[in-house]
């Protein structure tokens, strides 16, 4: 078994940032108590969270309105798409 396994790949959600989102992320911990938001801006933020709960927590985000743009492994990568969507909104 891989170390990985036992602690939980890391995922990187980026949504629409809202203002209510600083107040769901208890709601969110509450699926896993790992998650957090790791990285946010005017428009986008970026929720994370471990692997096995990333589609509990997309299907509550939209369940409760926030609009998910998609997932990725790395900060690094979800930085470069926010970046890319602004050049595209541009």
């Amino acid at each position: 078994m891989v170390v990985k396994d036992r602690i939980g790949r890391r995922r990187y959600i980026i949504v629409m940032n809202v203002p209510k989102l600083r107040k769901l992320i208890y709601e969110i911990r509450r699926i896993d108590t790992a998650a957090k938001i790791a990285y946010y801006e005017e428009e986008y933020a970026v929720v994370k969270c471990r692997h096995w709960y990333k589609e509990k927590i997309i299907e509550y985000l939209r369940k409760i309105g926030i609009k998910t743009i998609t997932t990725t492994g790395t900060i690094k990568k979800a930085k470069r798409i926010i970046k890319n969507l602004k050049l595209r909104e541009k």
